[in-house]
């Protein structure tokens, strides 16, 4: 498998003359066999790890659903050259929850059949924690706003096919396309930077939602007076004011962000997509930015905590009514 940024799907926009083909789809291609009498009941897991035998990722398989059948072999036609048109209309996901955008994407990579079956990993580690109901805005200046993992270095990684307990290895090799000219340590420091901000904005994430959950259980408590308005009035005014900070939860469209500016959640996600862009060493600028953004998120996640505690104080004089 290849690290470069050659390889991938077309643009659905873009049209084609009929004799031309497509790179092939970034990542490694996995080839794969479940036995003809599959029927989803048995335990089975397709994973990766470095050459080390720690683990990367791992893909949690599955029967496929008739929808999922479908969308596979519109993909595959459309992968081998076959007319976009004749491909099929793309599933329009973009007003779906990112959450929500995270499980179908990963269900539909983990859906198998009886017999032959191709899982095409994209070289990253898991995704992030993602904000529950959050809705990401259409990519800004070619910068995903997302919480993918990051993508690993090359070197040897083996995959392993477990089926029902019993387990098939083989060894895959991933390499940097051999016109780029970064070093091993050059892309060993762009995955550490990476990781560390792929942590951050978990960490981060997770207590959003905490605070989001916190929130909604003390605002159903007022409105069922178990706690009273001024029990709860500051209590709730922290948690907005602190998750506002952090997280737009107030947009519900693509393009929600020309009303909403970007908030911390959304300024690691894009540190990590400008990183995505190059193969190479993080730049001074990208590390000072980090380390301004790492301070911001451990202070923001901190505050959050507090304001839940208080939410729960709060929740708790009310019960004791």
């Amino acid at each position: 498998a290849w690290l470069t940024h050659e390889y991938g799907l077309p643009d659905p926009d873009e049209r084609r003359p009929p004799d031309a083909g497509y790179n092939p789809p970034f990542g490694a291609t996995v080839f794969f066999h479940v036995p003809q009498d599959y029927d989803g009941k048995a335990p089975a897991t397709l994973s990766f790890a470095d050459a080390q035998g720690k683990a990367i990722r791992s893909f949690p398989l599955h029967l496929a659903t008739e929808t999922e059948k479908k969308e596979k072999e519109e993909a595959s036609a459309g992968q081998v050259g076959a007319h976009l048109e004749e491909a099929g209309p793309p599933v329009d996901h973009s007003e779906e929850p990112a959450e929500q955008q995270i499980r179908e994407k990963e269900a539909k990579l983990g859906a198998v059949e009886p017999g032959m079956n191709v899982l095409q990993w994209d070289l990253r580690y898991p995704s992030a924690t993602e904000v529950a109901g959050y809705r990401t805005p259409i990519a800004a200046g070619g910068l995903e706003d997302s919480v993918e993992g990051p993508v690993v270095v090359p070197g040897t990684y083996s995959v392993v096919l477990d089926y029902g307990g019993q387990k098939t290895q083989q060894n895959l090799e991933v390499a940097l396309d051999p016109r780029l000219h970064a070093t091993q340590e050059d892309l060993e420091a762009r995955l550490a930077l990476d990781l560390q901000i792929h942590a951050d904005l978990d960490a981060l994430n997770k207590g959003i939602n905490q605070a989001l959950a916190a929130r909604d259980k003390l605002q159903q408590a007022v409105s069922n007076h178990g706690v009273t308005d001024a029990q709860g009035t500051g209590a709730l005014a922290a948690l907005n004011r602190d998750i506002d900070s952090t997280v737009p939860m107030a947009i519900k469209s693509s393009e929600g962000d020309l009303l909403y500016g970007t908030r911390l959640r959304d300024h690691l996600a894009y540190l990590a997509a400008e990183i995505d862009l190059s193969y190479d060493r993080p730049t001074a600028a990208q590390e000072a930015v980090f380390h301004e953004l790492d301070q911001q998120a451990k202070d923001s996640k901190q505050k959050l905590e507090t304001d839940i505690a208080q939410a729960e104080g709060a929740a708790g004089a009310g019960a004791g009514r």
